[in-house]
């Protein structure tokens, strides 16, 4: 009796790594199966991409294009933090369709097109280009946990969210190599390039999507 239980409790422990590896396989699955859901994540790589710009560069570029100390640092990225608190508020009732289609694309489109300028203006624009650029982020980024809810079971639902939270974070993890690259390679041009990598990935996924599926908003 007592070595039967021993094996029970075996097999059990046996069965939860592969249980969770199962999970996480079905979750992946499910994430990139459904055309709305794949369409939200590639979005979310180009606002990691873009928005890692922001993030690396903006102190630096302060510092040595505008000779100002932290606390306009500060000032900057309070301006992106309220243009992102905008979106978050207005983001539901701005697009109701059932692919956010607009909503990911404008904000991709804004917040790739803010940085690629910023290069060339003062820095009076520059706190008007990152309230724009934050409003852009969360229009680009939001959208998908709602697709989720709205297009996963929900006794699925547990699965996908982690996988969306564990592909969201890889996106950073490639997006902030690639901006301390255009920082220390490129100075006084980090962000023009950084946008214009933005803007190529956003046509990326733009030629992704079906001709039929792209004007069903």
């Amino acid at each position: 009796m007592l070595s039967a239980a021993k094996m029970q409790k075996t097999v059990e422990q046996t069965q939860k790594p592969f249980t969770a590896w199962h999970d996480a396989i079905k979750g992946i699955k499910l994430l990139f199966k459904n055309p709305m859901i794949r369409f939200a994540l590639f979005i979310e790589f180009v606002s990691a991409i873009a928005g890692a710009q922001i993030l690396v560069n903006t102190v630096g570029h302060i510092k040595t294009a505008f000779h100002l100390t932290d606390k306009y640092y500060g000032w900057a990225m309070a301006a992106f933090g309220i243009g992102a608190s905008i979106a978050a508020f207005v983001a539901g009732s701005l697009d109701k369709t059932k692919t956010r289609r607009l909503s990911l694309i404008i904000g991709a489109l804004v917040l790739a097109i803010t940085i690629s300028i910023t290069n060339f203006v003062g820095y009076p624009a520059m706190l008007v280009l990152w309230l724009f650029a934050g409003l852009g982020q969360s229009l680009a980024e939001m959208p998908s946990e709602t697709l989720i809810g709205e297009n996963i079971a929900d006794n699925e639902q547990g699965k996908v969210y982690g996988s969306h939270f564990a592909f969201s974070h890889l996106w950073w993890a490639i997006a902030y190599p690639i901006a301390g690259f255009t920082g220390s390679h490129f100075p006084g041009k980090d962000f023009l390039y950084g946008g214009l990598i933005s803007l190529f990935f956003l046509c990326v996924a733009l030629s992704f999507i079906k001709k039929k599926a792209y004007f069903i908003l």
